[in-house]
């Protein structure tokens, strides 16, 4: 089931649904959340017997949350101290409920109205294990103030001093749609989120506040959520597995995938053999690099799995105008054409990238300079007969649309699904983090991946990525999105191996087949799962004609 990114409406929608229709109260859900939480605590930390927890609380029902966690905590035998911050008179429905249900058990709920009586409740009982923030939810925005804001400060000397910090549903003072932090923030190192992830536990800078991500079930059922039609959601490798393209074992080289790429100038050679042979990585059978005729000799050293396909250049040693008919004529027999890596600026290289789009009624998965052929005029990507995957980073994508950056950075969930609407094409927006959008509104948001990947190449070797699994059958936004996983597990695994310091493209080509055979095998035991679990009386079993 694809798990929702949701805003802090969405999510409030589909709590206030789940409760209409019976499927959870708000006091059940409110339940799940503070015990989830919890056991999040323990399956990443360990057993909390005998630790010393501090739990301060909000008002809100983020308080009531914490004041569930701290009666589980307090079952599995951790010494808890909780503070409430404000006036216990003001808590509502389910977390007075959850309040009064604490206090029946004979625990001391401290209730804070002055800034000194936390600095005691914090400072008089010596080092804390853990720290719980229950200050504010998903409805919170702008500065924490008050209390909340001496609470906030609290966690941030907790830190310095080594306690493990836990938020619940997303720190304190991240905003949960845009992951904008406030000036005073809490810095988690484990966020339990509830129900679904929040854009702001995955968008930076609140992803940098987040620590470990944990989502905490909350009894709504895939019914619930597939009915909510929810348009973004985040990559998880169980799904992710579920798209990999399994392999006939009756294949040969010309039925999993031809793949055309077309690029390549002086000084930018290795742009499109990285292009070229991370096809070949992502299982494409035969792969041809269309590349000025006069650098055939340095790619075919470069290339010893793939085919060139030398073509008319410029004087400038570039793809000239002239290669369009061999190209299109090589482009018939491929399942997809990647434009782009390596092409260069120059006026003929990016005459014929235009004359490509309009004319080649192949997929095509468009790149770097492939792009930036129509930077300030993209209407002409619309027309063109092939399905289209567009790749840009920040400053393509600025110079694409005419937006500015820090626009596009600030809504950049919502800018990729905008522009692959207008231009009715895939979108993948690359960054921290990476945003692949369908022209049909739907976006996926991407969790692999690491900063030691802002290297020169990475975006060639996603091209290849990406083209290769169109070629084996997938459809563009599907091929996109498991593209961008499996190239980010690629970089997680080779930065496993070697550091974040000095990975290079090379090293991210080389654990691609890793990174495929992860989830292979992710996929492979979901099916062994499935094929072994009980099944209902024969009897029992729905008619065809049901």
């Amino acid at each position: 089931m694809t798990l929702p990114l949701v805003t802090a409406e969405e999510m409030r929608l589909l709590d206030r649904t789940a409760m209409a229709r019976g499927i959870a109260s708000g006091e059940q859900m409110m339940e799940r959340a503070g015990a989830g939480a919890v056991e999040a605590m323990e399956r990443r930390y360990g057993p909390t017997l005998g630790l010393r927890v501090l739990v301060l609380c909000g008002t809100g029902n983020n308080g009531g949350d914490g004041l569930v966690a701290a009666r589980h905590l307090r079952a599995r035998g951790a010494e808890v101290h909780l503070g409430l911050l404000g006036d216990p008179a003001r808590m509502r429905g389910e977390a007075l409920v959850h309040l009064e249900r604490l206090t029946a058990t004979g625990f001391t709920v401290a209730s804070i109205t002055h800034a000194d009586e936390l600095e005691r409740l914090v400072g008089s009982r010596g080092r804390w294990d853990f720290g719980v923030d229950a200050l504010l939810g998903t409805g919170a925005r702008g500065e924490p103030e008050g209390l909340l804001a001496v609470g906030v400060e609290v966690f941030r000397r907790l830190d310095e001093t080594g306690t493990r910090i836990v938020a619940l549903d997303l720190p304190t003072g991240v905003d949960a749609d845009t992951g904008v932090i406030a000036r005073r923030a809490v810095r988690a190192d484990l966020t339990a989120t509830f129900g679904c992830p929040k854009r702001g536990n995955l968008l930076y800078p609140g992803r940098a506040f987040t620590g470990t991500l944990e989502v905490v079930d909350l009894g709504l059922t895939d019914e619930l959520i597939a009915a909510s039609a929810l348009p973004v959601s985040l990559a998880t490798a169980p799904d992710m597995a579920t798209l990999l393209p399994a392999r006939d074992p009756r294949a040969h080289k010309g039925s999993v995938g031809r793949v055309l790429v077309a690029g390549g100038a002086v000084g930018l050679t290795g742009a499109v053999a990285l292009a070229a042979h991370a096809a070949t990585r992502a299982g494409a059978g035969y792969v041809q690099a269309a590349i000025p005729r006069s650098l055939n000799d340095v790619l075919a050293v470069k290339l010893t799995e793939e085919m060139t396909l030398p073509s008319p250049e410029t004087a400038e040693r570039t793809l000239a105008l002239a290669a369009l008919e061999p190209l299109l004529a090589h482009a018939a027999a491929a399942d997809v054409v990647a434009l782009g890596s390596g092409l260069s600026r120059h006026r003929e290289a990016a005459e014929l990238a235009r004359r490509v789009v309009a004319e080649c009624d192949r997929p095509l998965v468009i790149d770097a300079d492939g792009l930036n052929a129509f930077a300030g005029n993209p209407e002409p990507l619309t027309r063109g007969p092939g399905a289209r995957v567009l790749t840009p980073h920040l400053g393509e994508m600025a110079r694409l649309t005419g937006v500015a950056v820090p626009a596009l950075e600030a809504r950049r969930i919502d800018a990729a699904r905008e522009w692959a609407q207008r231009w009715r094409s895939v979108v993948v927006l690359k960054g921290a983090p990476t945003v692949t959008a369908s022209p049909e509104g739907q976006a996926t948001v991407n969790p692999t991946g690491n900063p030691g990947m802002a290297t020169a190449g990475m975006g060639d070797v996603l091209t290849g990525v990406i083209a290769a699994l169109v070629a084996q059958g997938l459809a563009p936004y599907d091929a996109a999105r498991l593209g961008v996983y499996a190239h980010g597990l690629a970089g997680d695994l080779a930065a496993g191996e070697r550091g974040q310091y000095g990975l290079s493209a090379g090293d991210v080509l080389e654990s691609l087949p890793l990174a495929l055979l992860a989830l292979t095998r992710l996929r492979a035991g979901a099916a062994r799962a499935a094929a072994a679990a009980p099944r209902p009386h024969a009897e029992r079993l729905p008619t065809r004609s049901a």
